[in-house]
Order: C-alpha cells, then structure tokens, then sequence
C-alpha cells in the first residue's frame, strides 16, 4: 500500500499516527483502531484491508510467515503497473516456490544454487505437505513435522570440509577456511537430497536446527528441503533406510530418537529393510528423478502404453494393502510416484544401445 502512495512504510504509518515499531503487527495481527484509521487515511473498505493482513489465517500459521520476504513473480510482476512491485501474502511462506496463478517460479536475490536443483514433481509434493504442515493438516503417515526434523538433524559428526568439497574455491579462501579449521554440520538432508552438496557450498549453509527457522532460510536451501520432504513421504521406509546407512555413531542416535516420532508400521519396516540391506547398500528409487525436468523425453515407444497399463494394474495388487489407509488423493499421488520410477526403468531396457567412446553399447554412463 506504501507503494501505491510513493512513500515508505513508515512515512505512510506515521501519517495516520501508527508508531514505527508497530509495522510488524500490521502484517500479522493489527488492531481495529489501525485499520480504522487506514480505511479514513487510504478510503480502502476494512474488509480489503482485513485481506491483506495474516489475522484470518491459523494459528499454526504464524511460525512459518516471514515478513522480510522478498521473492515475487516475474508474471505478476510484469502484469503490474509501471513502478509497482505487488506483493502478495503467499509469497511470504517458505513453501511458496511457485507462483499458483501463472506456475512461474518465485525469483528473489538469493537464488544462488536453484538451478541445481531438479526433481519438480518432489519439489511440488513436498512444497505441499509444508503447506498442510502450516495450515494444521499434517495428516501424511509419516507426519511431515517429523520428516522436517529428521531432514535437518545430523546424520554424522561436524567435520571439517574435505578437499572436494572445496576444489571450486579461490587459492587465498581455501588457505582461510583451512586455517579457521571450522567444523560444519553433516545432515540428514545431504542423504535424500544428493544434489544439495552440488548447489551449496559446505561452507556456506544456513539451515536451522528447527524446522520453523526455514521461514527466513535462501532458496535453495528451502527447494531443497521440499524436495527431502517430497522424497521421504514418498518412498519413507528407502529414505530413512538410506540415512540411517550412512550415518556414524553420533548421527544414528539422533536419527533414530528421530524416527522415534513415525508411526510404529514404518519403523517396523524401516528395521526389517535396514537389516535385508546389509552391505548392498539402501535402495534410492528417487535417484531417477534427479534432474529429470532438464532432461528431453524420447517419443514414447509402440506398445509403450499397453507396458504401463500392465505396470499400474500391477502396482495398485501389490501396494493395495499397504496404501489402503490412506486418503484417495495421496494413494493416488504414492501410485503415480512408483509407477514413475518403473516406467523409467521400462523405457532404459527399451531404448536401443547406443555407442560412445571406444566402442561403448548401451552403457548409462555414455
């Protein structure tokens, strides 16, 4: 509103005899007298004023609004008048990656790293079992508030960064950051999200130790810990398998006090899978989709389609049991994850081999 006035927001709050250091309390909770002097200051109804404020929303709400928040729209952006940045509530919640009018991503002054973060289709999932979390539906089995704990609890002991993990860095700063011999916290998230040492300095990272504190978090580090969130409640038992292989001493207790929260079902599963896992390694299903939205499909093959019938008809036999409790949406968004994975391993086995260097056939690695 400040903008539409040419002023700042304290010039506009000290006009119509609000003090300064009440600005915040306009955004999540203003008084009636505030907004009875907005509606004679601005001639804006109460009702629109009401609207523009977080009053209305849950009380669950409130740990995850960050006022400071910066990232708009392009669309809207460009859609608006000249000199007009719009600002709009949803943008302010740490799950609001996308625009919900145009599907654009949010751009701020910190998206360093973004780029590096592919998986959309987990990035969305997870983006909205945040949003449930916040609005006081957090009814996933495992609940996401538990899953956002494990994601940003230390799977291993801090440690100094290792050589690579500093191969990009100037000369003069690796001599710095080995001569502070700075230890950095190893998390859960590094586990289920690969991609985020690639994205991330290991000297650079800014996550938490609550979950509530994303609120203020850059956005790489909030994509990726919707991506973690999208992952794990999707494939819990191989996620939590997976850290738990690459945890130390220190770190297993942590993630297992952890794991302490989901339902006792998956923690059966989760110690049956983690003892048949031995030294093979965990299974990571979501692997395949790392980067899949920068990558160009193929045409689909003939017969392509009667092979995915037989695959879906398959998968709901096998899983009908173990997704029956779960609501129609989610069982259907948990079948359409796992058919995906197959479907990809379906269309690699069909793909003719194709030759790189030295006469290499059919290698993934060409």
């Amino acid at each position: 509103m400040a903008q539409i006035y040419l002023v700042s927001p304290g010039e506009l709050a000290a006009h119509i005899g609000l003090r300064a250091k009440r600005l915040q309390d306009l955004d999540l909770d203003p008084h009636a007298d505030d907004i009875s002097r907005f509606v004679v200051a601005t001639g804006v109804s109460a009702r629109r004023l009401s609207q523009m404020t977080f009053r209305d929303e849950p009380a669950s709400l409130r740990g995850f609004i960050n006022i400071e928040s910066r990232a708009v729209c392009p669309a809207c952006a460009d859609e608006a008048r000249p000199g007009l940045t719009p600002r709009l509530r949803e943008w302010t919640y740490p799950f609001a990656l996308w625009c919900t009018q145009h599907g654009c991503r949010l751009k701020s002054g910190d998206a360093d790293g973004v780029g590096v973060l592919g998986d959309k289709a987990s990035a969305r999932r997870g983006a909205g079992f945040w949003r449930a979390l916040a609005m006081g539906a957090d009814e996933t089995p495992p609940p996401a508030a538990a899953v956002l704990s494990l994601l940003l609890t230390p799977c291993r002991s801090p440690s100094p960064a290792a050589p690579w993990e500093l191969a990009g860095v100037s000369s003069w700063m690796r001599a710095e950051l080995q001569r502070e011999a700075q230890v950095y916290p190893r998390l859960a998230l590094s586990c289920v999200v690969p991609e985020y040492d690639s994205a991330v300095a290991v000297y650079d990272r800014r996550l938490p130790q609550e979950f509530y504190g994303l609120a203020s978090a850059r956005a790489v580090e909030r994509r990726a810990v919707a991506i973690g969130l999208g992952r794990m409640i999707t494939f819990p038992v191989e996620a939590a398998v997976c850290i738990l292989q690459r945890s130390d001493d220190f770190g297993r207790r942590q993630v297992e006090e952890s794991l302490a929260a989901w339902p006792a079902h998956l923690r059966a599963a989760i110690d049956r899978a983690h003892g048949r896992a031995g030294r093979r390694g965990a299974p990571t299903p979501w692997r395949r989709h790392i980067g899949a939205d920068r990558r160009l499909r193929s045409a689909p093959k003939p017969g392509l389609d009667d092979r995915f019938d037989h695959l879906a008809r398959r998968l709901v036999a096998e899983h009908a049991a173990s997704l029956r409790h779960f609501p129609v949406g989610e069982r259907l968004d948990r079948l359409q994850a796992l058919a995906q994975v197959e479907l990809e391993d379906v269309r690699r086995r069909a793909a003719p081999g194709r030759r790189g260097p030295a006469g290499a056939r059919g290698r993934a690695d060409v």
